[in-house]
């Protein structure tokens, strides 16, 4: 309990604080330091992990193919959901299918298990990225455009961090200590821009919302259940699986609907539910881990 504590609550005090930061000064530019995290920082967090954790080829390979899995079932479901009660928001299914495996999944797995949970939850988030970017951005805009997520480093910082670390090869302390520095700034500063997020949120359809909500957090914990049952996954691979299937909405999912202009404030209101709702179901997950 102590230790479950020592996770959950730095995370969502950090949080807090970004949130009552908005809620003081409202005039922040945020986006200069989203822009720090995307291109900087975030970049060079993933690589340090990565690039020094225990993660294999295997692993790396059953993580990636497990998130595509649990990210596609959910995007197919969310669209027959929203099919079948004929409710004409097509941009709801960002935020029922893909997770804050980044901002949010980040901190939690590091505080939780450290830096090999990091590494871990840095390739779920990879697929994450990449299917947002490409079928994400697709349903909502009927337009393919994969070209977005590599024009962030995120995908770069993976394969060269996996590369240097397969491989054995030495990255010299004058390197790599700046490197690890500067991806220390990611976690807090990430939680501090979700905080700050949140207090431009209001509330609307508040019962569609919550059902959207219930369904991205139940839903992606079931569906991840169920694939590391079905391909007998154990150990801290099975965990960080359950934890980032299990985060709430993206807040990539609001960004893309507000700026493609799809239901951008229902969108931003499951992000909001499921966040709060994820300070209740964060700490219980993590006990039964």
């Amino acid at each position: 309990m102590q230790e479950l504590i020592e996770t959950v609550i730095p995370v969502f005090t950090i949080i807090f604080v970004g949130y009552a930061i908005g809620k003081i000064k409202k005039k922040v530019d945020m986006q200069s330091f989203i822009d720090l995290i995307v291109y900087l920082a975030a970049p060079c967090l993933i690589f340090s992990s990565i690039a020094r954790s225990d993660i294999n080829l295997t692993e790396f390979s059953t993580i990636a193919v497990a998130a595509l899995a649990i990210i596609l079932i959910m995007a197919l479901l969310a669209l027959l959901i929203l099919k079948l009660t004929k409710l004409d928001k097509n941009g709801l299914c960002l935020p029922m299918t893909f997770g804050n495996t980044s901002y949010l999944g980040y901190p939690v797995a590091l505080f939780a298990f450290g830096m090999d949970g990091l590494s871990r939850a840095v390739v779920y988030d990879m697929m994450n990225s990449l299917i947002i970017f490409s079928l994400g951005i697709y349903i909502i805009h009927h337009r393919n455009e994969l070209q977005e997520a590599f024009k962030v480093p995120l995908l770069y910082a993976v394969v060269i961090g996996l590369v240097v670390n397969l491989l054995k090869i030495p990255v010299p302390s004058a390197i790599f200590e700046p490197i690890e520095m500067i991806g220390l700034i990611t976690i807090p500063l990430a939680l501090l821009v979700l905080g700050y997020k949140l207090t431009e949120i209001k509330v609307e359809a508040a019962k569609i919302a919550c059902l959207a909500s219930v369904f991205k957090i139940l839903g992606g914990l079931s569906i991840a259940f169920v694939i590391i049952n079905l391909f007998s996954i154990d150990g801290l691979t099975r965990d960080i699986i359950l934890l980032q299937a299990a985060m709430p909405s993206a807040v990539m999912a609001m960004i893309l609907a507000s700026k493609y202009e799809r239901d951008a404030s229902l969108v931003a209101s499951v992000v909001l539910i499921t966040t709060v709702i994820s300070m209740v179901t964060i700490p219980v997950i993590l006990y039964v881990l």
